[in-house]
Formats: C-alpha cells, sequence, structure tokens
C-alpha cells in the first residue's frame, strides 16, 4: 500500500559507532523544553511511573497508512519524539523511520542485544545491552555521537533516567544507581535474583522486582532497602505505580496490589495464566494481559475484575488504554480494540506476524510491530479517507 503520508524528509542523519566519531549530518529534534510528556514516546510505559497510556483516541475502524520493515523484535514498544519514530529491537539495533512517510532515516547498531527499550532524556539515548564488553551506552541524537560506554554486568531492564540518574537492573544480581553523566556507580543494591523487572519511580522511591519473586522498594538517593516482600512467582513484568500502591503480576498468576509505604499485600487477583505482560493504569482500572490467552480489566483499588476479553493467542505485551479504547495485540496475530469500560469488541486488525511489543500512539498514528516483520503505522479511516481527497 503507498504511504498515506507524503513527505520531504526532514533529516538525514549516518551514526557512526566509533567513541569520537561525529555524524555528517544532525538529527532534528525538538529543543528538550519542547518535549510534551502527556504525548512523546521517550521511555518505557511514557511516564516514570510506567503508566502506559494515552491522552488520544484513535476511532475505528483503522486502516494501514505506511509499514517499514523492521527485522528481530522491538524491545518492548516504539519511541516518538519530533518526526522521528525509534524502533529498538533485541538484536541490538535501532531503526529510525520518519513519521509522515514511513521512510527509513538511518539503522544504528547500538551492540550485540538489547533487552529493554532504551529511553529518551533531554535528546540523548541511554541503552542497556545484554551482551558485549560495555552494558552501558549514552548518544547524542542531535549529532550521532557515542558520547558514553560503560562496564557494566548485562543490563537487562530498560534504563530508568530521573535529573541526574540513572537506574538499571542486571543480570547478576546487583541493581544499580549510576551518574548520567559520567556512568560512574553511586550505589548498588544486591538483590536474590537476576532483575528483568524495569524499575518504576513513585516519589521518591524506586520500585521493581526480581526473578525469584522478590519485590522492593529503595531510596532513589542512597539505595537504602525501605521493604521488601516476597511474591508468589518469578517477576519478569515491569510495575505501574500511582500515589499509593504498586501494580503487578507474576509467572505464577498472581497481579498484587502492594502498598508503596510498607509493602504490604492490599489484594490478589488470581489468574489461570502467568503474567509476563505488564499493566498499563488509567483513571480507576488496570489492564493487563496473560497466557491463558486473556486480557484482563481490574479495579486499581480492589483488585476485582471489571471484565475479561479472551483473544486465540498469548498476550505478553502491555495494552494501550485511551479515554474511551484499549489497544492491544495477541500471539494469534491481530490487533484488538475494544470499548475501554465494557470490553466490547469494537474493531480488529489482521497482522501478517504476531506482536511481541506493546502498541503506542502518537500523533493521529496507531504504531505497532511485527515479530521479525515490520513496523506498521495505522490511522482512523475518516483522515485517510480526507487525505486522498486532498490529494
Amino acid at each position: 500500500m503507498k504511504p498515506l503520508f507524503i513527505s520531504v524528509l526532514s533529516c538525514a542523519v549516518l551514526f557512526s559507532l566509533a567513541p569520537g566519531c561525529k555524524s555528517l549530518v544532525s538529527l532534528k529534534l525538538p529543543p528538550p523544553a519542547e518535549t510534551r510528556t502527556e504525548s512523546d514516546w521517550m521511555m518505557l510505559g511514557r511516564n516514570l511511573q510506567r503508566q502506559h497510556f494515552t491522552l488520544l483516541d484513535i476511532a475505528p475502524p483503522l486502516e494501514m497508512v505506511w509499514q517499514k520493515k523492521v527485522k528481530s523484535v522491538v524491545a518492548d514498544h516504539p519511541l516518538a519524539l519530533g518526526d522521528v519514530i525509534f524502533a529498538p529491537a533485541v538484536n541490538g539495533f535501532m531503526y529510525l523511520v520518519d513519521y509522515h512517510s514511513g521512510e527509513g532515516i538511518t539503522t544504528i547498531k547500538l551492540g550485540p542485544s538489547l533487552k529493554g527499550v532504551p529511553s529518551i532524556y533531554q535528546n540523548t539515548l541511554y541503552a542497556g545491552l545484554t551482551l558485549g564488553p560495555e552494558s552501558l551506552l549514552r548518544f547524542d541524537l542531535k549529532s550521532g555521537e557515542r558520547e558514553l560506554s560503560h562496564d557494566y554486568p548485562y543490563i537487562t531492564t530498560s534504563p530508568l533516567v530521573v535529573e541526574n540518574k540513572l537506574y538499571f537492573g542486571t543480570n547478576r544480581n546487583v541493581f544499580f544507581c549510576a551518574n548520567r553523566i559520567s556512568g560512574i556507580s553511586i550505589w548498588e543494591y544486591i538483590t536474590a535474583a537476576p532483575v528483568s523487572s524495569s524499575a518504576a519511580l513513585s516519589g521518591m522511591r524506586v520500585i521493581f522486582g526480581d526473578e525469584k519473586g522478590w519485590f522492593y522498594a529503595l531510596d532513589a538517593v542512597s539505595g537504602t532497602e525501605l521493604w521488601k516482600v516476597r511474591l508468589e512467582g518469578s517477576i519478569f513484568s515491569h510495575p505501574v505505580v500511582d500515589d499509593s500502591l504498586a501494580y503487578l503480576g507474576t509467572v505464577a498468576g498472581k497481579f498484587y496490589g502492594i502498598d508503596l509505604q510498607d509493602g504490604r499485600v492490599r489484594w490478589m487477583h488470581s489468574s489461570p495464566g502467568s503474567f509476563f505482560s505488564s499493566p498499563a493504569l488509567f483513571e480507576d482500572a488496570l489492564y493487563v494481559g496473560n497466557n491463558a490467552h486473556e486480557v484482563l480489566a481490574l479495579d486499581k483499588r480492589t483488585g476485582a475484575l471489571i471484565w475479561k476479553f479472551k483473544t486465540g493467542g498469548i498476550v505478553n505485551t502491555t495494552p494501550l488504554p485511551s479515554p474511551h479504547y484499549l489497544y492491544f495485540t495477541s500471539w494469534d496475530k491481530n490487533l484488538y480494540v475494544v470499548e475501554r469500560q465494557s470490553g466490547e469488541l469494537a474493531f480488529t486488525f489482521p497482522l501478517r506476524h504476531a506482536s511481541k511489543s506493546s502498541p503506542v500512539i502518537y500523533r493521529d498514528l496507531l504504531l505497532i510491530h511485527t515479530a521479525n516483520d515490520a513496523l506498521i503505522a495505522l490511522a482512523n479511516e475518516k483522515i485517510v479517507e480526507n487525505w486522498r481527497i486532498e490529494q
């Protein structure tokens, strides 16, 4: 299908990975002061609380705008800033795509392997690698210069960037806080197992879990343990937090609401399927998928089931809630759009391959990546129709 939007690329970028080398052409990005935290996707879950929601509705029916070949699997979900879509893949490559046309801008080789989506802060990208001699990387996205590389154990989470600090977990049972500029460790905390659960921030608390089911709250400044609690089942998903509770699921099919002050379990919801999917939080409801082919809507105050939607495959990616809809994919090779409050099916879009990364909405586009296949942009059918009339 021909691209919906026809435009000349506003920028062309050539990145060099050799330390100290400059790019030939800089990447045009908005100044950090002009970034929009309510709509730009610059980190896992879109905000420090990892809530993964959008205030933008794209009403079905949907139609494909463009697609761009992207090999491997996109880690967590795409990022978006300015007119650039960033698709970081687990094979260590990051594909930069023009928002309007879907044309490739460039491809960056970050390293041998990537597990968590990188974070963008003040037009600088921070990434953690799971192979190779240097696991912490920093790139200036405007100049294309690799500014920093640092030797840590393999980083198995998405970096959490909070002002001048980076927080990340590793495969060596150590959780780190590092200086964002120098990359040097400020403090470290020994965990009971490898950490695959990316951290969330609530006030001055850093919240995450490990693969033995321990769930931790650390002081963000000092690394002092505030509390820890043993949950039933290993933790691979990342938590979502609000002002009072942290929410996450385990592979034992247990989903928890945990008090941020003292670590006490306030409620627990049992499911027949493991939770590898991380939750999304919008208003008073949580949305999460499981390996029993279900997407659940839960009351955030009590854990009570609001509704349940059955798909034809595993759901291990984070659903995306908007004011009126919930968007999610399944291993059954479908994108589903349901009414957010009722769970009633509104639209299904068939995909060529299963999607193993979460959908995001950026401006007028719903962005999905199908594994080892393509980054796909969908838009409302009326937008497509209006564009064709204008042409």
